[in-house]
């Protein structure tokens, strides 16, 4: 008798089961809500926050269309008088007020000694009053003053004197890449020492100088022209200065992989192999100035752009295309090729009747030559059929870790509703940090208050 009255129990069972598999199966099947897009990358320009070319920043005309600026400063500018930084003479001059209400970035470089047509100097008066043991020089590279970088009361005002630009560049991301510049002519740790140009200060003290800036700039990414021990084990990025010249980029390049040493007043400075610095911080530079733009942009193109591919670039400036030249195709095409170019090359959803939740699956790539350096947030947004925004969630998604020919897969959940069974799109919101700027994709679709259309959702009809 009592085992008579559990039979329609697990009858009951049995048919809970069965219906409640049926709908696991039916309801993906009847609304088609599992399925599988794959995209293809939009070949249009997109000229991206953070990358492309750094035309002078005093040179507004030629600034209008780019989203980067380079600053070269002198410390005669910046410190006139002992103690007293020239913030008002440094935005004045550089149009830096303008250049943030347009969300532009710079490349910042501080100058002690840059070789010109007649005899000068670039560091301060007073300094050079309390020091005077650098030397004039007059050589290939122009005439300037090469001061002495040991000596201890110039290491002390230096380190005050790029102390105050950080605090000044730390209040915000204005300025996002500093090349490490100081010594050597243009700032770029190197002299003519064959014209007798007094060499580099021992490598120790070159530590310091390094330091100066490594201690002090927090949001930039730093740079250093070469690859010396202290950008390898700083984890700073590299740049060239000599784009668009094979046997000095050739030179550049090797260093870069295979090391080796340079020669200073005391110990020498090591290259240590950096190949693969790129995938974790910037390569920027300027174009040669051995050849005509026009020559680079025509007769040694194809040249140029191998060189930009070769070393993963993110920027150019402020050597680069200016005038009508920066309008041509050949411009356009290698502002195009610097740095990331980022899209999703498949969307899949998959319907979980348990949780009631539909899983979004992202698969991104980067067709570009180097990733973005800063992980900016990335959002999904959800919007019902008449566009009305229903739901928005974090993806974890690092930008800098997306690098080129890797693919990184996300998945988000979607609490699921009848009003989604209706129809529903999928988009996508990459912003900087303060929400002023917009990251797009290399992908078609409506761009709506910041967001990239990516899918639309329709119920089967019948």
């Amino acid at each position: 008798m009592e085992r008579r009255t559990r039979i329609p129990y697990l009858v009951m069972i049995v048919l809970a089961l069965a219906i409640a598999g049926l709908l696991v199966y039916i309801v993906p099947y009847r609304y088609q809500l599992n399925r599988s897009v794959e995209f293809e990358e939009n070949k249009e320009p997109l000229d991206g926050p953070l990358t492309g070319y750094a035309p002078p920043a005093e040179n507004t005309e030629e600034c209008e269309d780019s989203k980067l600026v380079y600053i070269g400063l002198t410390w005669e500018m910046w410190e006139p008088s002992p103690g007293e930084y020239r913030v008002d003479v440094l935005e004045e001059r550089y149009h830096i007020s303008k250049w943030k209400e347009e969300n532009k970035h710079a490349v910042l470089r501080f100058l002690c000694d840059i070789p010109g047509k007649e005899r000068h100097r670039d560091i301060p008066d007073w300094l050079y009053e309390k020091t005077g043991d650098g030397e004039y020089y007059d050589t290939d590279y122009g005439k300037g003053y090469s001061p002495d970088y040991e000596n201890p009361y110039f290491r002390e005002r230096h380190s005050l004197a790029v102390q105050a630009l950080a605090e000044y560049c730390n209040q915000d991301d204005f300025v996002a890449y500093v090349e490490l510049g100081s010594l050597g002519h243009w700032g770029e740790w190197h002299t003519n020492t064959e014209e007798g140009v007094p060499p580099m200060p021992d490598a120790e003290i070159c530590w310091e100088y390094v330091l100066d800036y490594s201690d002090h700039f927090h949001n930039a990414r730093l740079l250093m022209r070469r690859n010396y021990v202290m950008a390898s084990e700083g984890t700073l990025g590299l740049y060239n200065d000599m784009v668009g010249s094979r046997e000095d980029t050739e030179v550049w390049m090797q260093w870069i992989r295979d090391g080796g040493s340079f020669e200073t007043a005391g110990r020498p400075l090591e290259y240590v192999p950096m190949e693969n610095f790129w995938e974790q911080a910037p390569c920027g530079g300027e174009f040669t100035s051995l050849y005509p733009m026009e020559e680079l942009l025509t007769d040694r193109l194809e040249e140029t752009m191998s060189m930009i591919r070769e070393s993963h670039m993110t920027f150019l400036g402020p050597q680069c295309p200016e005038g009508s030249l920066k309008d041509g195709n050949a411009a356009q095409a290698i502002r195009e090729k610097l740095g990331y170019r980022y899209y999703i090359s498949k969307l899949s959803t998959q319907y979980s009747f348990g949780e009631n939740r539909l899983n979004v699956k992202m698969t991104w790539e980067n067709s570009g030559i180097a990733p973005l350096y800063w992980d900016w947030p990335v959002t999904m947004y959800v919007y019902d059929r008449q566009g009305e925004l229903l739901y928005w969630q974090d993806v974890n998604l690092q930008l800098s870790q997306v690098l080129p020919g890797k693919e990184v897969e996300t998945v988000n959940q979607i609490p699921f509703t009848d009003q989604l069974r209706e129809g529903y799109q999928i988009g996508v919101g990459i912003t900087s940090p303060d929400e002023k700027e917009h990251l797009y994709l290399a992908m078609d679709g409506e761009i709506r208050d910041g967001v990239q259309m990516l899918y639309t959702y329709e119920q089967k009809k019948g």
